[in-house]
């Protein structure tokens, strides 16, 4: 136990006198250190947590006032002084000032009889922290210790948080890596406000924060009811997520001891199921090769034995290509949101794949693109016997997602197709790559080029033209000029561009630039 100043009072040895008893937390806040000095103001040499021990000599009795005697409290107390000892005697008897000042400011005052010297309480102090010391070295190797029974359970992450929460006696929780609460201890219930949904939401939004950062790093939060603690769990560009811990007091250097034993043995828990997630991931990878290859009663007989169901027909694909930095992280929040059967997913030539019941793929396709800013593609409801079709609808529609993503830039949202929206542009829609792109800037420049110099607008006058399948009038009239001028300034793009307009393959050529440039 931390000396405190009632600790002190009751060592019969020192003999005590408690004159002014303070407030309550004051009586019991521990005591780091006792110092004796009689400057009028010692906070120069003190920090927050000390006794002042004192002879009064800096009090003279002819001149010094009561509000010299407040003065030299308030001082204390603003500094975070938990208590006064006065050595009576030496110099003077207690001054009933200081007396009065201490009662009325809530400062613990005590008397030191002049048989005893300030050494001896000074003495007492230094044993009692050293056995408080002793006792939280003893209390973080049992608890060590008890942690790390608790890893070589089969759930070892939830064993090993579950034996912290009881040991720290605070709140314990893991955010995983898509940024959402995965395992949640309290076993002291000692942040209640921690259920509240304003101060949870500040906590995931930090370690949202860290996540992304992509390094190990730790930070701390300041709530009404006490402090929140945040360390990263995994490696670095691999993070596993993120370690949360609440109390009402800071953690001290025997709490941060077993916390950082918690951080390697529940980092080496989760890169254990992280191989153990690439050995399923293996398995998957063989069970989607199956279900493209149409058998897809043997998957269904696989799926069910190792415990799970594939989802409900009918189902949509959905395809993601992450960066290979980034491919774990994305299993492991798929992984975490297959409850009950409700998502397949497996990868294949670079690509994820993500099977889920129709009504879901949207909702699914949205939060990861949003929470991992990939682009994605989402195919029509099929059958689990039409996964062929499935899978290359999903991959058509997030190639046309990639296009767009590529071609806006600083659009900072990650874009999101449907394989309906890419049928319903027709194969145009599935042009725009790279090189299409800039075949048809070329073929254009030399018309932007006269517009910009001349303040025309062939490119509008020519779109117009084409939308109404070359015929002069309509478009003329949806221009509102003479079909002469529509026809004049036609011939000057075939000019320009070195192309005449006179078939159907020319047309088509420079309808589809205009699409994709």
């Amino acid at each position: 136990m931390q000396p405190s100043v009632r600790r002190l009072l009751d060592t019969h040895a020192l003999d005590l006198s408690l004159l002014a008893a303070g407030a309550p937390e004051r009586m019991m806040a521990p005591i780091s250190w006792i110092h004796s000095s009689d400057l009028d103001d010692p906070t120069p040499f003190l920090d927050a947590g000390h006794i002042v021990l004192t002879t009064g000599t800096q009090f003279d009795r002819s001149s010094t006032t009561q509000n010299d005697y407040d003065g030299y409290v308030e001082r204390l107390l603003s500094h975070g002084i938990v208590g006064i000892g006065f050595g009576t005697e030496v110099v003077q008897v207690t001054p009933p000032e200081l007396v009065t000042a201490c009662g009325r400011l809530g400062m613990p005052l005590f008397e030191v009889p002049y048989r005893v010297p300030f050494i001896a309480v000074i003495r007492e102090a230094a044993d009692l922290l050293a056995e408080a010391a002793h006792a939280r070295d003893t209390w973080a190797l049992n608890a060590q210790r008890a942690i790390s029974f608790a890893a070589l359970r089969p759930d070892a992450t939830a064993a090993i948080l579950k034996e912290l929460s009881r040991q720290l006696r605070r709140f314990v929780a893991l955010v995983d890596a898509r940024g959402a609460f995965s395992l949640v201890f309290d076993e002291a219930s000692v942040m209640p406000a921690l259920e509240e949904d304003p101060a949870r939401q500040r906590i995931l939004q930090e370690a949202e924060r860290l996540i992304g950062r992509g390094q190990r790093s730790s930070s701390t939060l300041s709530e009404k009811s006490g402090q929140v603690n945040l360390q990263t769990l995994g490696r670095r560009d691999a993070l596993r997520g993120v370690l949360v811990i609440a109390g009402t007091t800071p953690l001290d250097s025997a709490d941060q001891t077993v916390v950082t034993s918690v951080v390697a043995l529940a980092g080496l828990a989760l890169e254990q199921n992280r191989e153990l997630s690439r050995a399923r991931g293996l398995l998957r990878s063989g069970l989607l090769q199956t279900l493209l290859e149409g058998n897809v009663a043997l998957v269904r007989r696989i799926v069910q034995q190792m415990g799970g169901e594939l989802p409900a027909e009918p189902v949509r694909f959905v395809a993601f290509a992450p960066p290979a930095v980034a491919r774990d992280a994305l299993f492991s929040d798929l992984e975490a949101r297959d409850v009950a059967g409700n998502l397949f997913f497996a990868a294949s030539d670079g690509r994820v794949l993500v099977g889920v019941p129709a009504p879901a793929a949207a909702p699914l396709a949205e939060e990861l693109a949003r929470v991992s800013g990939l682009a994605a593609g989402i195919s029509e409801p099929v059958h689990w016997s039409e996964t062929a079709i499935g899978t290359k609808q999903a991959v058509q529609a997030l190639q046309r997602a990639i296009g767009e993503a590529t071609r806006h830039v600083d659009d900072a949202a990650a874009s999101v197709v449907v394989f309906s929206d890419v049928a319903e542009r027709g194969l145009a829609a599935l042009l725009p790559r790279a090189d299409a792109v800039e075949i048809a800037r070329t073929l254009l420049k030399p018309v932007r080029d006269h517009d910009t110099g001349n303040g025309t607008d062939l490119i509008g006058d020519v779109r117009v033209w084409l939308e109404h399948h070359g015929q002069w009038d309509p478009a003329a009239r949806a221009l509102g000029i003479h079909r002469h001028t529509l026809k004049n300034r036609v011939a000057l793009v075939e000019k320009l561009s070195g192309r005449p307009l006179t078939t159907v393959e020319a047309r088509t050529n420079l309808w589809l630039a205009l699409q994709l440039e």
